[in-house]
């Protein structure tokens, strides 16, 4: 890191020097008259630059593009409505903890203040979606507002951060830049008598279990934490973002996930733990009050950020590290655990209800011409690999996705369940291709949701990327009307029309295909994982025993 002293250049490049030095490869956004001096500069080099059709969609992929690969997603957008539309993605980077760092245009500095055209405080709306965000007021201070934004999308809890680059500072010249990478130093394990205390605490319990969530699933984590698992035989219950943290060898513990269903296998271990090792976790992933009754009870809050204390969640000990290192202390500390034969045996019975829950769902015929959601879920899930990434949106595809789809890496199923986003499956799609090229790419959505972001599928033709997204088609909201048939009997606003989906996606230059049956179901997601270019399969499913599943829903799951 050195100050430039080379010859004066627009701020702008400026811009452009600081992301490719840390390391960023595309940069997603809609230009505009505020920002077009960095998209001029973007044409002399750096990193690789995306068109997409909406803000909102471009934030979607940059976020995701952070999930994946743990470098910062960067979105580049011109002055009011092009800032204000980045919003939603925003606050859901924010939430989901996936780092972002927004570059906003703005009007000149002289019309700050003025009621003219795109002229707002973005700032101060901006300030309510990120952990960070910054108004530049000088071009020499260009540089350095935009690394800090990198550091704070990566420093612990990840998320959004946001630059505010007025039109004359990007124009203006400058000799001041941070021209080297700016990454934030590693912490170590946790203290070694806090580690020592936390094993005394699980050794002297008899029914320890690992609640693993967000901040677990890292690589580094996950390597660690499948180290102390295979060491211990600890039961393992994943959030909905610890996803794919226990590999096929560790299957046997393996007890689900949660966040959706009351007394599922996982809820059934979570409440008669007595000694719960929380890695990684995260109370907007799975509220404490849905899952702890006992305040009391033995905590071991294993993270790198402190514990968020409430009525529900007072750890016992904090185990406050770097996640990674402070697994591998743990697991030394735990040589030669065995858990009790009662133990194994109960682990063993959660096991088989786990798998139960599979068969019995899958069973069902349903009454009308919509196939059986569970059986397209599992459908999916036999004809895809470890190394394949799913974005799910939400809706009721999401309950079934989440409840019965396994996966044995993290960060290759991704939801959206701190803010329960809708319109974020195919722009988690066409990151995902970004990031993982050459690996098989699916996303799922409901026929709502699809029509939130679908416009991108011009982009990702134009892209050249290959993935499949399926329709789960039901022309309803359901996931909320179902709701509203237990709150009030019947349903309000949620009914939508059909659509062609064949039609659109030839108008997009992808491929379309409606299927009628499981079996035209299975042929037909082959043929579309093999073939180049996206695809989109539209599948009609039959939603109407959602009411039942509902009553082993928390009353504010989606609240």
């Amino acid at each position: 890191m050195s100050t430039n002293p080379d010859p004066a250049v627009r701020s702008a490049q400026k811009v452009v020097d600081v992301v490719s030095a840390q390391g960023v490869q595309y940069v997603f956004g809609v230009p505009g008259a505020k920002i077009d001096a960095v998209y001029d500069a973007l044409l002399d080099g750096g990193p690789q630059l995306v068109v997409c059709r909406h803000e909102q969609n471009a934030a979607f992929i940059a976020g995701a593009i952070g999930r994946l690969t743990g470098t910062p997603g960067v979105v580049l957008v011109t002055s009011g409505p092009g800032t204000t539309n980045l919003v939603t993605g925003l606050l859901t980077a924010n939430t989901e903890q996936d780092p972002v760092v927004a570059l906003c245009g703005a009007v000149g500095r002289k019309d700050r203040l003025k009621r003219t055209h795109q002229s707002m405080d973005a700032a101060a709306l901006l300030r309510t979606v990120t952990k960070f965000t910054g108004e530049v007021n000088d071009p020499d201070n260009v540089a350095e507002a935009v690394v800090a934004a990198f550091r704070a999308a990566v420093g612990e809890p990840r998320g959004a951060a946001a630059v505010v680059l007025p039109l004359d500072v990007l124009t203006a010249s400058t000799t001041a830049g941070i021209t080297g990478p700016t990454p934030i130093p590693p912490l170590a394990s946790a203290p070694a008598q806090a580690v020592r205390h936390a094993g005394e605490l699980i050794r002297n319990a008899h029914r320890p279990a690992l609640l693993v969530g967000i901040r677990g699933a890292d690589p580094a984590s996950t390597q660690a934490l499948r180290a102390l698992v295979a060491a211990t035989g600890l039961p393992v219950v994943e959030t909905f973002q610890g996803a794919g943290v226990i590999s096929r060898a560790l299957e046997d513990n393996f007890l689900g996930r949660v966040g959706l269903f009351r007394n599922q296998p996982g809820d059934v271990i979570l409440a008669h733990a007595d000694a719960l090792i929380t890695v990684g976790y995260d109370a907007v992933e799975y509220d404490p009050v849905l899952w702890n009754n006992n305040a009391e009870r033995t905590i071991v809050h294993l993270d790198a950020v402190p514990a968020d204390i409430d009525n529900h969640y007072q750890p016992t000990v904090e185990l406050l590290g770097a996640v990674a290192a402070s697994l591998t202390a743990l697991t030394t500390e735990l040589a030669g655990l065995a858990l009790t034969d009662g133990y194994r045996d109960e682990i063993a019975r959660q096991r088989k209800a786990l798998r139960d829950i599979d068969i019995a769902e899958c069973a069902h015929v349903p009454d009308g011409p919509g196939l059986n959601p569970v059986a397209v879920v599992l459908a999916l899930r036999d004809e895809l690999d470890d190394e394949a990434t799913i974005a799910c949106d939400v809706g009721s595809v999401y309950i079934f996705m989440a409840r019965h789809f396994r996966v044995y890496e993290p960060r290759r199923l991704l939801f959206s369940n701190g803010q329960q986003t809708l319109g974020v499956a195919l722009p988690w799609a066409i990151a995902a291709c970004l990031a993982r090229p050459a690996t098989p790419v699916v996303s799922v959505s409901g026929d709502g949701g699809f029509l939130f972001s679908a416009q991108e599928l011009e982009t990702a033709t134009r892209l050249g990327l290959n993935f499949t997204h399926i329709i789960f088609r039901d022309n309803g909201y359901d996931m909320v009307g179902f709701q509203e048939v237990l709150k009030y009997g019947r349903k309000s606003g949620v009914q939508l029309g059909d659509y062609d989906v064949v039609s659109y996606a030839a108008a997009f230059g992808a491929r379309g295909y409606r299927v009628k049956t499981l079996d035209e179901f299975r042929t037909t997601l082959r043929q579309a994982l093999a073939e180049d270019g996206p695809s989109l399969i539209d599948v009609p499913v039959d939603y109407h025993r959602n009411t039942e599943l509902a009553a082993h829903l928390h009353d504010d799951a989606f609240e």
